[in-house]
């Protein structure tokens, strides 16, 4: 596509035009990336706002786990150690989500490894997020893998949770060559359930993990289709001891076009920075004038790394963004 359709298309989408597969791998060709990424912009603004939000994540479960998720540093396929760390002290927890808070942090997720969480773990992690809220009016958000609609209702009446993360990770097609012990299928009921019993959803994917253009769209596509309004971009961070440790980072101008055009899909929604952002600092300031409107701060799970939240601060607000 030139400069003069993309900036049509745009226009169409201001109006509440919803595009096409086709029309989004035409947009992924097109040679004239800086006004896909200026109309992206453009996007965000029209729809979003100015407003930034921060989030950061807590792995209250860690251990070992019978996923075989190519990407994960603590699967059961990872010859990484992270079981004889044995499982995070939730007083520490507490701690920092309230030095998170002072920062301006606006919500915290705390996540499971499990697939399945036991009614034993499920009474601890409710029991968690109640002292949070006795202590912190930080907005919370939950990640605790496929739950039961039971579940989910319980969390929604027994804690202040107001959005439920679960990740499809890549398009339909390509999940079974990442992940072989669940069913997308059963991650596309879970948001859909969470939506059921009253809550936000989150979810999102992992960028670099061998998919092709086309998967990411398909993914923006199913993400659109199942109502999410906070889309999650993870870069995969290719652990050694992984399946995919091998795996080559996209270049930064794909990684800008996947923004974009994820941006084009899904117009209205938060459109974040999560893991695996430390290795794009390169370009970062680009990605926040392309689409993205939310990141992950401080506290990245468990196998991440940190990030400089002051630093985070003064770079949002440089580009513009109100937090």
């Amino acid at each position: 596509m030139n400069f003069t359709e993309i900036k049509e298309i745009k226009d169409r989408i201001m109006r509440g035009y919803e595009i096409t597969r086709a029309e989004a791998l035409e947009l992924s060709k097109s040679g004239h990336i800086e006004a896909l990424y200026y109309s992206a912009n453009q996007l965000r603004a029209k729809f979003c706002g100015f407003k930034f939000e921060m989030c950061s994540m807590f792995n209250v479960s860690r251990g070992a786990c019978e996923e075989d998720c190519h990407w994960c540093p603590l699967s059961k396929l990872s010859t990484i150690d992270y079981a004889s760390l044995g499982k995070p002290d939730f007083d520490t927890i507490l701690e920092r989500i309230v030095k998170l808070r002072e920062k301006g942090v606006h919500r915290i997720e705390l996540s499971s490894i499990n697939h399945v969480i036991s009614d034993e773990e499920f009474d601890k992690i409710i029991a968690y997020y109640n002292t949070i809220s006795q202590k912190s009016d930080i907005g919370l958000c939950a990640s605790l893998g496929t739950l039961s609609l039971q579940q989910l209702q319980r969390l929604k009446d027994e804690t202040n949770v107001k959005r439920y993360h679960c990740n499809i990770e890549t398009s339909e097609r390509y999940y079974p060559q990442v992940c072989t012990t669940n069913d997308i299928h059963e991650k596309y009921r879970t948001l859909l359930d969470a939506q059921k019993v009253g809550f936000e959803v989150c979810s999102g994917g992992i960028i670099g993990m061998g998919e092709t253009m086309e998967d990411r769209i398909d993914m923006a596509l199913k993400l659109r289709e199942l109502g999410v309004k906070s889309i999650s971009m993870n870069i995969l961070f290719a652990f050694n001891g992984t399946p995919f440790e091998t795996h080559q980072m996209p270049g930064s101008q794909e990684i800008l076009t996947t923004f974009a055009l994820f941006r084009f899909i899904n117009p209205r929604a938060q459109i974040r920075f999560a893991r695996g952002r430390s290795q794009i600092k390169i370009i970062e300031k680009e990605a926040l004038q392309a689409g993205i409107n939310a990141s992950a701060v401080g506290e990245i799970l468990v196998a991440a790394k940190s990030t400089d939240i002051d630093n985070d601060i003064q770079v949002f607000k440089s580009e513009g963004f109100i937090l």
